[in-house]
């Protein structure tokens, strides 16, 4: 499994870095890490994070974890999870909202195992897909659009910016991991919502899978797998 080198925290208040990284054994960000290609280094951020920042987005980084109203207990299990992936990214809904998440996860696995121009252009595709689906269907619970009318968009429109200026909701995370095997590449993204197998008591059931995307998704991906009620997809892309 990939084990991380370092702990990086932008925006982070430096006592908070240094108690994470005693806990989790960890040395925090060492100049020699930027250095080495084999460097896996985690990145906690707050205060609108690395999205301005591309070189946040490179080697040596292999996750980015949002640091939100988080406990300590919650971000070292974050940070456990991206030990299992070769790339990872856990976020809130607000900031997935603006960040285009699945260029910058796409453009990190180039960096790390070459991909064609149409491997990159498939994949960002499916990746955006599911990632907007987790956003808007999963964590924000906005029904897709009933029709094509003006009333429908506006209707779709309102819900959304409703829900994304609710704390409750855009707080909830978006979670991505990828594993690079010798042949292919398996992308798995999370979110927090009800999933459309199942309805939290009181709460209305997740979209039908059917409004997921998933067509154009597995017309992509060479398999996929809902998992966890709909709440996980994986993705499994040829390299």
């Amino acid at each position: 499994m990939p084990r991380s080198a370092a702990l990086h925290g932008l925006g982070i208040p430096q006592d908070r870095l240094q108690r994470l990284a005693a806990a989790l054994d960890m040395p925090r960000w060492l100049p020699a890490a930027a250095q080495d290609d084999a460097a896996r280094v985690v990145l906690l951020f707050d205060d609108g994070g690395p999205a301005e920042q591309p070189v946040h987005w490179v080697r040596p980084f292999a996750a980015w974890i949002e640091v939100g109203s988080r406990s300590d207990a919650a971000l070292a299990d974050s940070i456990g999870r991206a030990a299992g992936a070769d790339l990872y990214a856990s976020i809130t809904t607000a900031t997935a909202n603006h960040l285009h998440l699945a260029g910058r996860i796409v453009a990190a696995l180039a960096g790390r195992r070459p991909l064609d121009e149409a491997q990159r252009d498939d994949m960002e595709l499916a990746l955006h897909e599911a990632i907007s689906n987790a956003v808007v269907h999963g964590n924000l619970q906005v029904n897709g659009m009933k029709g094509l009318s003006v009333a429908a968009l506006d209707r779709f429109s309102h819900e959304l910016a409703s829900r994304i200026a609710d704390p409750a909701f855009a707080g909830r995370l978006i979670e991505v991991s990828a594993r690079l095997e010798p042949e292919a590449a398996i992308i798995e993204v999370a979110d927090e919502g009800n999933g459309f197998a199942q309805a939290a008591p009181g709460a209305g059931a997740g979209p039908a899978p059917s409004g997921r995307g998933l067509d154009l998704i597995s017309a992509i991906a060479q398999e996929v797998e809902l998992l966890e009620d709909g709440r996980r997809i994986r993705m499994r892309f040829a390299l």
